[in-house]
């Protein structure tokens, strides 16, 4: 029996060293790329499939084209407009605006790049803001290990990451001497002195 065991061991040790040195090839297909057909023949491709039964004309999906589905109130957001290399942005006058009401969660720092992560205020939920990115019309000036600093005209608010009130030491009350009983006799053992601090 253990000869046996012994010679699938060995046609199985023989068969995968066989494979390690000669690993099964890969089937090799003719590659057809779109630039060995042909212009011409592609051509005439996308025409056959614009003239597939039972699908409506293109114009029909221009709707979808401009009323999104997945974008907020279904329209697609207003196109980018670079401003020109000499002219100056229009510096808007700080607005009035109270204190913000948002709660700093997180701070994250990777390499140089800053992010705080906020939450309450003017959108639910918790967002991520940058320098220079406005959080409930204040205007994030900096980020730091441990706060944030939002600025608004000349008004500055710093947000601490963690914000812990000090804790005062707890005094502690004596215990009372134990009371042993021998032989039913009451004794008061010696109390035993305070820890010191």
């Amino acid at each position: 029996m253990k000869k046996l065991w012994l010679t699938l061991a060995m046609l199985l040790l023989g068969f995968l060293a066989w494979r390690w040195h000669f690993p099964p090839q890969a089937p090799q297909f003719a590659a057809h790329s779109a630039r060995e057909q042909g212009e011409e023949q592609i051509k005439t491709l996308l025409d056959s499939m614009d003239r597939v039964s039972g699908f409506p004309p293109q114009e029909v999906y221009q709707v979808i084209a401009e009323r999104p589905l997945f974008f907020n109130k279904r329209r697609p957001p207003p196109p980018y407009v670079p401003t020109p290399p000499g002219a100056k942005p229009t510096i808007k006058p700080p607005r009035k605006v109270g204190k913000p009401r948002v709660q700093l969660s997180a701070i994250v720092i990777v390499g140089e790049q800053k992010y705080a992560l906020v939450r309450g205020g003017r959108q639910k939920g918790s967002r991520r803001v940058r320098v220079g990115e406005e959080v409930d019309g204040w205007k994030v000036a900096s980020i730091g290990a441990d706060r944030l600093v939002l600025s608004n005209g000349g008004e500055t608010e710093e947000l601490l990451l963690r914000n812990y009130r000090p804790v005062m030491p707890v005094k502690s009350v004596p215990k009372p001497p134990a009371v042993v009983r021998k032989n039913n006799d009451a004794v008061k053992a010696a109390p035993k002195p305070a820890p010191k601090p």
